[in-house]
Formats: C-alpha cells, structure tokens, sequence
C-alpha cells in the first residue's frame, strides 16, 4: 500500500509515486492510465477544496489495482460538457481510463475510487 497527503507531498510527486507503484507492483496496468487519472482527481482535489488538503491510497492485489483519492470538500464531482476554452474534460478521461469510478462519501468530505481490474 502506498499513502500519500498533501501535508508531506505535490501532486507532481504523487504523479511520481503512482507511477513507480505501478510499474512495481501492478505491471499488468497501463501506468500511464494511471498516472493520468491520478494526476485529474489531485488536480480536481487541490482546485476544488477550501484548504486544497488531498489524501492518496494506492492499494493493489495480483488482479486488482485500487486509488483512493480523499478530500475534504462534501461536494461530488460535477461531470460538464467538455469546452474548447478548456475544462470539463477530467472526470470523462477519468472514467474512460478505469474499469470504475466511483464517489465515497465521508464524513470528513469525499472519497474518489478509482479501480483497475486486470484482464482476465
């Protein structure tokens, strides 16, 4: 398992350590994929808070690779139209590059759960 917070890490360097935990422990995974959706839900997380305060848990087992990403904003995701002036496109490439995505809530705000599932 590997965690990860805004208190001791960017998001540049959670980008890094997705990629490195993947490459390690999930090489059936498209560490890209990865890397891409890792980078929105922080990204999402830092823009989208009032303290910017993110979490990341990476969790994975021979089949299965897990991203929790935690925030302390109560509000889901909101999916928009994509615009050529830019945005609304994160939470659709998100959703494309995973087998599913899901939102958690807590009692502390929110949880993105983001899961890969190895071919069978």
């Amino acid at each position: 398992m590997l965690v990860i917070d805004s208190h001791c890490a960017n998001p540049a360097k959670a980008r890094h350590a997705a990629a490195d935990y993947v490459q390690h422990f999930c090489p059936w995974a498209d560490r890209d994929a990865v890397t891409l959706v890792i980078s929105e839900l922080v990204g999402n997380a830092v823009r989208h808070t009032a303290r910017g305060y993110w979490r990341l848990r990476l969790n994975s087992d021979h089949a299965q690779l897990i991203a929790d990403v935690q925030d302390s904003s109560c509000a889901p995701p909101v999916p928009r139209p994509p615009g050529l002036s830019g945005g609304g496109m994160g939470w659709h490439i998100a959703a494309d590059l995973t087998s599913k995505l899901t939102v958690l809530p807590t009692p502390e705000g929110k949880t993105i759960r983001a899961e890969w599932h190895a071919a069978a």
